[in-house]
Formats: structure tokens, sequence, C-alpha cells
């Protein structure tokens, strides 16, 4: 072999080296993004994992969970309270008594007692009869610790006596006490309607 022969087999061979070199790693290159492509996925959804089962755990034991609850046992207390307490028919006074009794704490117990024979005359003498259907609670207050919630409600109430007929709107302030596991009606006050424009 002459020395030209030489010179071009090592000017060939170092080209064919260097792009079979360069084609390996390529091939390597590629399948370490993939590799890497993959692991950064797989470790982004593990920390969203982590990161919404840790939210999901929160919530789960949030005081605002068990204060939302509170104030549905409000609403729901509240609603059956002040049918009790509007609701009249005087055919069955023993019965409309006996549910204001049910839903309401110690002291109003005692205030019924106390009232319940003057009421009693003057519902059956007019022969009244109320019903009620309750529009809208709004708890303004819920101190869940103390057991003391009150709240303001819309009522629309259509009172009969003898064989007259009227619809009565009424608003009411009303303030509930937990005694026990359940919310009891503890003061209850008409709030005045305002005409709009006053």
């Amino acid at each position: 072999m002459s020395s030209d022969e030489q010179a071009a087999v090592a000017v060939a061979d170092p080209e064919e080296e260097s792009s079979g070199a360069t084609k390996v790693p390529s091939n390597e290159s590629s399948s370490r993004i993939l590799v890497l492509g993959a692991a950064a996925l797989a470790l982004a959804a593990l920390i969203a994992a982590i990161l919404f089962g840790v939210m999901w755990w929160v919530a789960a034991n949030d005081d605002n969970a068990d204060l939302a609850a509170s104030r549905e046992a409000v609403v729901k207390a509240g609603t059956n309270a002040l049918k009790a307490y509007t609701e009249v028919d005087y055919q069955d006074l023993d019965g409309f008594f006996a549910r204001q009794k049910s839903v309401s704490d110690a002291t109003m117990s005692q205030q019924i007692d106390q009232s319940a024979p003057t009421f009693r005359k003057a519902l059956s003498d007019a022969k009244t009869k109320v019903t009620t259907d309750v529009q809208d609670i709004a708890v303004e207050e819920l101190d869940d610790h103390e057991g003391k919630a009150s709240f303001l409600a819309a009522i629309a109430t259509t009172v009969t006596q003898g064989d007259k007929s009227s619809a009565k709107p009424l608003r009411l302030e009303v303030s509930m006490t937990r005694v026990g596991d359940e919310w009891k009606l503890s003061g209850i006050d008409s709030v005045p309607l305002v005409a709009a424009g006053q």
C-alpha cells in the first residue's frame, strides 16, 4: 500500500468512526430524553395526587364543613319552629301548644304554659286558622361552640277567621339555643316591614 492509499484510508476511517459514533449517542440521547420526560410526567402526576389528597383531607376536616352543617341544622329547626309558632287551627289548640313546646327551650315552654289560656280563648272565639309559608331564612349569627344562633325569617301567612280570609307577610327575628343535639327556639320577635322608598 502506498502512502497515498494509507492517507486515503486514514481520512476515510475517522469520518466513518465519527459518524458512527454520532449516530449511537443520538439514539441513546433520544432514549434518555424519553425516559427523563416520562419520569418528569410521573413525578408531576405524583405531586398533583399528593396536593389534591392533602386539599381533600383539609376540606374534610375543616371547621367550615362543620359550620355549614350547623347552619343547615339551624335553618331546618328554625323552619319547623316557625311553622309550630305560626300555624294554628282553632279546632286543635292542644296540638298547637304541644308543637310550640316541642320546638322551644325551657324558658319559652314556661311562657307558653303561662299564656296558653288567654290565647286559647281568643283563637277559639275568633275561629282562627293560620297556614304559613316560610319563604326565606337568613342566619345572622351562629356560635356553634356556645350553641347560640339567630336568624331573620320572611314568612307569608294566610289567616282565616270564620268566613274571612287575608294574607299577611311577616318578618321575624328568631333566636335559637342548642339543647343537647337539637336546636330549640329561645326567642321570637316581629320585625317591622318597611315599604319601598322609606
